[in-house]
């Protein structure tokens, strides 16, 4: 039982529960689908009863009554592994430990790396384990321990976390080369009017601040699709099927390739996005998560 229930398996164990799906288990714990099914399996015969139930429609698995009872003593475990590690760490001269970082796709994709980068090259003994969550997972996850801290898009003031500014992104019009606005050098948000456009979820913060933005300007768009994330948005926007909104880091890319163009808002429209490091104040008191903090946050 010792070499099944090992510190790893158990966290990936959690990670397919809370993500109920074999490949964003797999993505947070970079290993492939394979591996995560392979340490399921060994969990399953160890025990001999099925933890994970597959048939709860497309893709979505959930935990068995057995898997649940393995995931909630796991989660107690991890804690205080965590716990223990931030302990023995923090008790050196040396900033050292694991920090353990939700964040949204766009903001870990594109504004984090930066900054990750020189951080590290300064704090060697620092490791930072990096997963990428839904606005709402991250909150929970951040509250319940299971992350030391979360990057979020529009940050909202709960109570029992600590929020620190991480960014301002300028949110741009992008559309394919094609679109009609792509030749202006600038566009009005009223411009928008009536145009076909690629939206996000109902649940994604960022499409409460574009929709306010929007009527404030009195601006109607034709909204076809949404989705949940900036990379599916951008994907279908270089199909030509609409235009949308995003912070102008998140398409750098695509712009110097060709495959989108980004107009910028006219001085009177220009808006921001912010981002924000989300932190549970008791985990304050662990320097390198202090430490990490105060090399990530803006206004400092």
């Amino acid at each position: 039982m010792a070499n099944i229930l090992q510190i790893e398996t158990l966290k990936l164990f959690c990670d397919l529960v809370e993500a109920q799906s074999f490949s964003r288990a797999a993505e947070r714990n970079f290993v492939t689908q394979s591996a995560v099914s392979q340490r399921l399996r060994a969990l399953e015969r160890e025990y001999g009863r099925s933890l994970i139930d597959r048939g709860q429609g497309r893709g979505v698995v959930t935990p068995t009554p057995a898997g649940q009872i393995l995931y909630d003593g796991a989660k107690r475990l991890l804690r205080e592994a965590n716990a223990l590690d931030a302990l023995l760490r923090d008790s050196g001269d040396e900033v050292g430990g694991t920090i353990r970082v939700a964040t949204v796709y766009s903001v870990g994709l594109h504004a984090l790396p930066p900054r990750l980068k020189p951080f590290l090259a300064a704090h060697p003994k620092v490791n930072v384990h990096l997963q990428y969550q839904q606005t709402e997972e991250i909150y929970r996850e951040v509250m319940d321990d299971s992350v030391d801290i979360g990057i979020v898009a529009c940050p909202a003031t709960r109570r029992g976390l600590e929020m620190f500014l991480f960014s301002e992104e300028e949110m741009v019009l992008i559309c394919a080369p094609e679109h009609p606005l792509a030749a202006h050098t600038s566009v009005s948000l009223k411009d928008l009017d009536g145009v076909a456009f690629i939206g996000f979820d109902n649940d994604i913060p960022t499409r409460k601040l574009i929709e306010a933005r929007l009527a404030r300007a009195n601006a109607r768009v034709r909204v076809t699709s949404t989705f949940d994330n900036i990379e599916t948005i951008k994907s279908i926007v270089e199909i030509g099927n609409g235009v949308s909104i995003v912070p102008a880091d998140t398409i750098r890319q695509e712009v110097r390739e060709g495959a989108l163009v980004a107009v910028p808002f006219t001085e009177t429209d220009t808006f921001l996005r912010p981002t924000g490091l989300l932190v549970k104040k008791s985990n304050l008191k662990r320097a390198v998560v202090t430490v990490f903090v105060e090399a990530m946050k803006i206004g400092r």
